[in-house]
């Protein structure tokens, strides 16, 4: 099995090439982290809290104002609902919830960012991934009793992601962003889980040559 060392000299023999002709084609890497509010629902009216939500991506930016960022995030603490029994003429025992506890989100986008002198404006739009745990309730009857327990699961779901953002510079390469993302993973789910993420973002870009 390959060390950290060898793994670490491997990417850098991909990633520093590729900053050197991002650079020299105009365009200029970046990283961010970022950290916030998460609000994870379904269309059905179901919401799970508004939990903390950590994030961070990687891109390149060119100098036209147009970038391109592969972005992720996840989210912590979701509140599953209470199931009902859903039997009658019996006694219900035990508890048991269904929802999602954890969802994790990876995403594909185009960002233009419009000229400012101090605050800077941008749009973003791409697709993404949203991949969750949720627990599921199962009633068992057993003559006069109902004996209520839980399952887990896991799922993943597909679908576009939408956003903006506001960026203000700070030192050089340096800018700090409020940010609003809003992803919608229908496609492929059983889920059909939807998450709309606030946060405030480090970013840092490595400046252009001259």
């Amino acid at each position: 099995m390959p060390s950290h060392a060898h793994v670490l000299a491997i990417v850098m023999v991909f990633v520093l090439p590729s900053f050197a002709w991002a650079q020299a084609t105009g365009w200029s890497p970046e990283a961010s982290v970022g950290a916030g509010r998460a609000h994870v629902f379904r269309w059905e009216d179901q919401t799970y809290g508004n939990p903390a939500n950590v994030g961070g991506g990687f891109g390149i930016a060119h100098s036209s104002g147009w970038a391109i960022e592969v972005h992720g995030d996840r989210t912590f603490g979701l509140e599953p609902l209470p199931a009902p029994c859903g039997s009658v003429n019996v006694t219900c025992v035990g508890v048991a919830r269904y929802g999602p506890t954890a969802i994790s989100v990876a995403s594909l986008n185009a960002r233009y960012h419009f000229g400012g002198r101090r605050l800077e404006l941008y749009l973003l739009g791409g697709l993404g991934i949203l991949l969750s745990r949720s627990l599921h309730s199962i009633t068992y009857v057993q003559g006069p009793i109902a004996v209520m327990t839980e399952s887990q699961s896991s799922d993943h779901g597909f679908g576009p992601e939408l956003g903006g953002g506001l960026r203000l510079p700070l030192a050089r390469g340096w800018s700090l962003n409020g940010e609003l993302r809003w992803l919608d993973a229908p496609w492929l789910s059983r889920q059909n889980l939807a998450a709309t993420r606030v946060s405030a973002k480090l970013t840092y870009a490595v400046p252009r040559s001259p």
